[in-house]
């Protein structure tokens, strides 16, 4: 059982999927690994070969060490297969400037959405880390708020720990809270929703990541969930369910209060810049690879 489960994917095969080449039973992605002292290398692999960590979720802390990788998949892995495929469809067919999300596929996609982001190293790994400084600070806080303490009890106090595995947990346990977790999604689906169509995909199509949501600001800078915050009105969040489809999610106050009227609209666009700085950005934020959909890999390779 453990072996079976060994290779733990940090983004849902079937998103990736969408990217690739079906070619027999497997699909076949274009990789670009992330910039090195070595310079760029493209390739391809099967989608199941990428995107993974080996036992990544696991921690001794639960009872089944393989607790949180069954729990994404059961909870959100699941939504990327029939249910977003029918989100896909309805975008596809939808002529362009006409409302195509309902709030139950913006909840749906939130719910992708906010799993996607809490599940890879950017997020996770920099909690985890977190952790131990926070515990050291709540502790200081502890015995300050006592009116007297042993030298013996604050040595006990102060000797409390948590190790890796442990804190993992934490903050699995945290951000899948369902209270919690609820609300990261109501603040996403409050704001603005625009659906772009890419009328250049057979020229420039979206690529996507081993990091595919970006987080970013209204002048483009690059931030974290941690540091930016879902609820602020200076975020965006993008997110490409294929090669032709970009969810872009925005503050209703931003350019002049105008953009409500365009919530859940289908819009075609064909602005290679655009296109290109999304890619961009997400080729960046990647944690080892970026996955390039045909025709942009074979251009790529040919150093067009």
């Amino acid at each position: 059982m453990g072996e079976e489960f060994k290779n733990q994917h940090i983004v849902c095969q079937a998103y990736l999927n969408r990217f690739a080449k079906k070619m027999g039973k497997r699909y076949i992605i274009g990789t670009r690994l992330k910039s090195t002292n070595q310079g760029v290398k493209l390739f391809t692999n099967s989608v199941a070969n990428v995107a993974y960590i080996e036992n990544y979720y696991d921690t001794c802390a639960q009872s089944d060490k393989k607790f949180w990788e069954h729990y994404l998949d059961k909870q959100f892995d699941v939504l990327c297969g029939q249910p977003l495929d029918n989100i896909i469809a309805k975008i596809t067919l939808c002529p362009s400037d006409r409302r195509v999300l309902t709030e139950s596929d913006k909840e749906l996609l939130a719910r992708i959405i906010i799993s996607q982001t809490v599940r890879v190293p950017a997020f996770l790994d920099a909690n985890i880390e977190r952790t131990e400084d926070q515990l050291k600070e709540y502790k200081q806080e502890f015995l300050a708020s006592l009116p007297s303490v042993s030298e013996k009890q604050r040595s006990l106090i102060e000797q409390i720990s948590f190790d890796f595995d442990e804190r993992k947990n934490i903050v699995l346990s945290c951000v899948f809270d369902e209270d919690r977790f609820n609300r990261f999604c109501s603040v996403l689906t409050q704001k603005v929703w625009c659906v772009f169509y890419n009328g250049i995909r057979d020229v420039m199509p979206f690529i996507t990541s081993d990091n595919p949501v970006v987080i970013t600001d209204m002048k483009g800078r690059e931030e974290t969930m941690t540091s930016i915050g879902l609820a602020n009105d200076r975020t965006v969040i993008l997110y490409p369910l294929t090669p032709s489809i970009l969810i872009g999610i925005y503050s209703a106050d931003v350019f002049f209060g105008e953009l409500p009227k365009y919530d859940g609209h289908r819009m075609t666009i064909d602005d290679v810049k655009f296109i290109t700085n999304v890619n961009l950005m997400l080729m960046r934020q990647s944690y080892i690879h970026s996955f390039l959909p045909e025709p942009l890999f074979s251009m790529a390779k040919q150093g067009v």
